[in-house]
């Protein structure tokens, strides 16, 4: 979540130099693609329906809800008398608001990613010196873990009315001092293992709820940097420590803990198009996914992650601001191309869930967080527009060159089901069909054809209704420098 560290962008952005993607795997063809939206302070607004209406327009089927402890929990230097912090129905807990956004999120068929997030003043430790800027200071897990088990059995389906939750987020960017302090002390990283435990907490409480619920760990930020109010540690540093993992490129067990999660996600902005890797080692923009992705395996491997299978890979927010409103940000045509390109990039280093940040544009210049896939309207949520690189959110689609003579195109159906799929060109006064494609189950289509054309576009086209991808031009624009949040 961008809201509350706008402040520190350009500390982080900073870290941010320019690099050049890595090697990558084949193509995995039987991934799917999720896509879905965060986008905390418009969900839980009056005008919240209509936010997560349009987020199911931009063909989202997940949404990442902010659970924030601190603020459902009584106040206070120390829990109320009598109070039962497992039990959801204890009346000193407010969950109206919360409740609603649920609801509202899967009555439009929108599965809700509940990420719990800050802590109550009594459910932290007492640091000897803290910062203005220091953000929750080593939440107690057994408190943690309490709240998690009570939020479980609210959103189990047996509680009430209330629907069915099964993803559960563990805080937010953990490595960043905003979020969670301390990260050192006297010089040794310890926010790490401080996160270990707590995510150790919340997966015992929601698996102990529902054996079948799925745990999210991570959400780490994209850059790594200490400064007189703000730290952030390198997001693969804290995850080799987090997850007893050597440093090098073959990383070994170095202790006997491990981490129980069933998903590891991340937050990879990077400073430029979907191609760019951070500059500084152990930094992850989306040009080192893979990097990421190979600790995790090597992790996984070694032993020191607890899962019932296979660990999945998630973003869990990643955007680009869009100028228009802010005139730093990235332009739109090139805004949709990255939206569609910064898409099959992450499928291709495993990712099978991105998370977009923002439904709708914050107010600017007031707020300089323009990355909404709707262009903020004067009357709420109900009165935004959607901007072109929202129809490459819902329906995205890529071709690019394999070599000189093949192109290789990629794409996901709007409704990541099984479809046939037109792939053509344009052409005076209309387009030329290239291919016929079978999407399969989870909408994912592949295939290449002959061309030695460096100029042009292309597109899909669903068949059935007869929807269209933004047009995709074979001609590879330059990369430039952005900070992701534009006016920064």
């Amino acid at each position: 979540m961008r809201t509350p560290i706008l402040a520190s962008v350009v500390v982080l952005a900073a870290a941010a130099l320019a690099g050049s993607a890595g090697s990558r795997s084949a193509d995995p063809p039987t991934l799917p693609l999720v896509t879905a939206v965060v986008d905390a302070a418009t969900f839980k607004s009056v005008d919240s329906a209509a936010a997560f209406a349009n987020a199911r327009r931009a063909g989202a089927t997940v949404v990442r809800l902010v659970l924030d402890w601190s603020v459902v929990a009584p106040k206070g230097a120390a829990p109320p008398a009598g109070f039962s912090p497992a039990r959801p129905d204890d009346p000193h807990y407010d969950w109206a608001s919360f409740d609603r956004q649920v609801r509202e999120a899967v009555s439009l068929g929108l599965a809700p990613i509940v990420d719990i997030i800050e802590a109550p003043a009594w459910a932290q430790g007492t640091p000897a010196h803290r910062r203005a800027q220091d953000g929750p200071y080593r939440p107690k897990h057994g408190a943690l873990g309490a709240f998690a088990r009570a939020a479980a059995l609210r959103y189990s389906g047996a509680f009430g009315d209330l629907p069915r939750v099964r993803y559960w987020m563990v805080w937010n960017e953990p490595n960043f001092s905003w979020y969670l302090s301390p990260q050192t002390v006297d010089g040794r990283l310890v926010s790490p293992e401080w996160y270990r435990a707590m995510v150790n907490a919340v997966s015992a409480s929601v698996h102990a709820v529902r054996r079948d619920n799925l745990v999210v760990a991570g959400g780490l930020a994209p850059y790594g940097t200490t400064n007189a109010t703000l730290d952030a540690t390198s997001p693969l540093l804290f995850m080799r420590r987090m997850l007893c993992m050597s440093d090098g490129p073959k990383p070994k067990r170095t202790c006997s803990k491990r981490a129980a999660f069933d998903v590891w996600s991340h937050h990879p902005y990077t400073s430029g198009g979907p191609t760019r890797a951070a500059g500084r080692p152990d930094d992850v923009s989306l040009g080192d996914l893979d990097e990421m992705a190979a600790v995790l395996r090597a992790a996984e491997r070694a032993g020191t992650i607890r899962s019932s299978g296979r660990v999945r890979f998630w973003v869990t927010e990643f955007s680009w601001d869009t100028s228009p409103p802010d005139p730093k940000g990235v332009p739109m045509e090139l805004h949709a191309r990255w939206v569609a390109e910064a898409l099959y990039r992450m499928w291709r280093d495993g990712v099978s869930l991105v998370t977009w940040f923002l439904v709708r544009d914050e107010p600017f210049p007031d707020v300089s967080t323009q990355s909404g896939l709707f262009f903020r309207g004067a009357s709420g949520p109900a009165s935004d527009t959607a901007k072109p690189s929202t129809q490459a959110f819902r329906f995205p689609f890529v071709a690019l060159r394999q070599t000189r003579r093949r192109v290789m195109y990629w794409g996901r159906t709007p409704t990541s089901a099984a479809a046939t799929v037109i792939v053509e060109r344009s052409v005076s006064g209309g387009w030329r069909r290239l291919a016929r494609v079978r999407a399969g189950s989870s909408g994912i289509f592949t295939g290449s054809f002959a061309s030695t054309r460096r100029t042009g576009t292309v597109r899909a086209r669903v068949v059935a209704g007869g929807e269209a991808s933004v047009p995709f031009s074979l001609r590879v624009p330059p990369d430039r420098d952005v900070c992701p949040f534009g006016s920064c």
